[in-house]
């Protein structure tokens, strides 16, 4: 290895883009492959750099010449609602952003464009060629989120980089862009039925690789699984099938969907799941709401034995091992548990539904509707008979997948 290692830059926002890419960061740095340079967006910048990687923001690429899109970004920052922890870097995101896009557009389809999309309609190519000019990496690694990551790879692709993306979840949104030959040289995949899935929409499969998403990778520790026992075992439910339902809110409408949601879906599949618990004896039952939903204190006031509410005293991945089969309609929770190895059912009826196909994808192992709980979980239910049963075999590690494929990327290879 050279005294010298090359740079690979990495590239994404906070949440789970920053923790899909963040391990992988870290290992390839621990092995010496590379000097990884992150181009961490918003709420990602803190996460990163606790970790001791290099980070850069928007606002090291301010340069003489940005007045306007300085004043931009002021003004832009000013309208926040909330104001962001990081001001500089929000005006320098905004700015930039905002100014790359007139370049692009003219000034009057780009505010168009803005007074009715907001953030979502950037697209700063010009920024992110000015980054990847500077850095000069070797590789261009970052996930399926749009914006800033996408001309990451765009501007990468331009400039003759290679580049990777992650697909953190199903790349459904994504999926006329990913299914494109020329968007990033490699795609790392969470299972083999997404990666069909890009590959039948016709991305060559040379280029998909089915690595997992490293951000699930602590699943894999031996303490969630003691932890989610000791829960199971405080509970007195060692002897009886333990279902987490993991509820997430029901929209009324969504942009871009059509049909209307009925808001009150997650409540209904709740009070089946509560009906089929108190008929049946063998079955408990976890209730754990989204965090923007109402807390669940009826469920809580029901005071009943084999009901309890799982909140935040309760962490999720514990959760998931304290239970055999995981509820969900629309949840990346169902994702979770599937890579934990639990068995997930999922209720369909959201008007999200085809965002989520989660049986086609391998993730769920049986569909339902909201009137089929009470027979599949009633007294003559055949449920599953131990933690194991019904359940996919736990993930393997996806992190030195990941690497794996950017070391092949790094010497010239797809593979």
């Amino acid at each position: 290895m050279s005294k010298h290692p090359p740079v690979w830059l990495f590239v994404s926002y906070g949440g789970g883009h920053v923790k899909a890419l963040l391990p992988v960061a870290q290992r390839v740095r621990d092995l010496g492959l590379a000097r990884p340079v992150y181009l961490a967006l918003t709420t990602a910048a803190d996460i990163v750099r606790s970790a001791g990687i290099e980070v850069l923001g928007f606002r090291d690429f301010l340069r003489p010449g940005d007045e306007a899109a300085r004043a931009k970004g002021e003004a832009l920052v000013a309208q926040l609602q909330v104001q962001a922890a990081d001001r500089e870097e929000s005006i320098a995101y905004l700015g930039l952003s905002y100014r790359d896009l007139e370049q692009r557009l003219g000034a009057e389809e780009a505010a168009r464009q803005y007074r009715q999309y907001g953030r979502q309609c950037f697209l700063p190519l010009g920024i992110l060629e000015r980054v990847i000019a500077r850095v000069a990496p070797g590789l261009v690694v970052t996930t399926n989120s749009p914006r800033a990551e996408q001309a990451a790879i765009l501007s990468s692709r331009k400039l003759g980089v290679p580049s990777c993306c992650v697909v953190d979840l199903l790349g459904i949104w994504e999926r006329e862009l990913l299914a494109r030959p020329d968007y990033a040289d490699a795609l790392c995949v969470l299972n083999q039925s997404v990666g069909d899935s890009i590959v039948r929409a016709g991305r060559p499969a040379a280029h998909v690789h089915v690595t997992g998403n490293p951000a699930f990778d602590s699943l894999r520790d031996p303490a969630l699984k003691a932890a989610g026992a000791a829960i199971r075992r405080g509970a007195g439910w060692d002897h009886l099938h333990v279902c987490l339902y993991a509820s997430s809110p029901e929209p009324a409408m969504i942009p871009g969907v059509e049909g209307t949601g009925d808001t009150q879906f997650p409540r209904r599949i709740e009070s089946a799941l509560v009906a089929a618990v108190q008929s049946n004896p063998r079955l408990a039952l976890f209730v754990r709401r989204h965090p923007s939903e109402a807390p669940a204190d009826e469920i809580q006031a029901l005071a009943h034995p084999r009901i309890r509410v799982s909140g935040r005293d309760m962490p999720l991945h514990a959760a998931l091992f304290a239970s055999d089969e995981v509820i969900v309609t629309v949840s990346t929770v169902g994702v979770e548990a599937n890579i934990a190895g639990k068995a997930v059912t999922q209720v369909r009826g959201s008007i999200l539904d085809h965002l989520s196909p989660y049986l086609s994808l391998g993730i769920a192992g049986r569909e339902l509707r909201v009137d089929d709980i009470a027979s599949a979980y009633g007294p003559q239910a055949a449920l599953f008979r131990s933690q194991e049963e019904g359940a996919s075999p736990p993930a393997p590690e996806a992190t030195g997948r990941v690497v794996d494929v950017l070391r092949s990327l790094a010497q010239g290879g797809h593979a």
